[in-house]
């Protein structure tokens, strides 16, 4: 396999683990995981910030390892201010599947035995869990998530850094808001608003959360 060249993976959790294999897979050489648990908490990245001075971003991409949505976009969104030359690729595992007519934006993840149907959209840092299936004419919005195994029906929506938790399914044409917490297991059969934390088979708003909200 052709190298697609050196890649740097944000985080070194256990979610950036996964991010790291799928990188190899796809033919990135993983250089190395960065530690942001000194900082990531409180939004500023200044750690990360600081070991990104040291790396040549010219010749390495980088690739989101943080699996909780609003830390992603926020180290993003941190990053892009500081180093606008930085590269986010793609990120595909090589067991996943995704439709040559899917449009992925910029540090989308799809880990492995995901997959991604025709017509599809992923925004920039959305991330597909192992073995999770966006189906066909549907959107997950930028740093929006796919939980592990979970599904969606076509023409779906699923807005910005919305969270669709473990093994949860959403019907065919409906809207999940932006903000969202969807629990695992739960199966969306009607529409979700905004800023919520929802669950349970019909799928039930609970009640609001803020956007920034830790859901682990």
């Amino acid at each position: 396999m052709k190298s697609l060249g050196k890649i740097v993976i944000v985080g070194n959790g256990g979610h950036a683990s996964s991010v790291a294999e799928a990188a190899s897979s796809h033919g990135f050489e993983v250089d190395c995981l960065l530690d942001t648990s000194e900082d990531s908490s409180g939004g500023n990245f200044a750690a990360l910030l600081s070991a990104l001075k040291k790396i040549d971003l010219s010749s390495t991409s980088l690739a989101m390892g943080l699996g909780t949505n609003h830390l992603r976009s926020m180290a993003f969104e941190r990053i892009h201010s500081m180093f606008p030359e930085a590269q986010f690729p793609v990120v595909i595992h090589s067991s996943a599947w995704v439709s040559p007519t899917a449009s992925l934006g910029r540090g989308a993840v799809v880990l492995a035995q995901a997959s991604v149907g025709s017509g599809s959209t992923l925004g920039v840092g959305a991330l597909i869990n192992t073995g999770a299936s966006l189906d066909h004419d549907s959107t997950l919005g930028d740093f929006a998530s796919l939980g592990p195994g979970a599904r969606t029906g076509g023409n779906t929506l699923i807005g910005p850094r919305t969270m669709l938790g473990l093994q949860a399914g959403i019907l065919q044409g409906r809207t999940i808001g932006e903000d969202t917490v969807v629990g695992a297991h739960s199966l969306v059969i009607e529409d979700i608003p905004a800023l919520s934390v929802a669950m349970g088979i019909p799928c039930r708003v609970t009640r609001s959360r803020e956007w920034d909200e830790n859901y682990y």
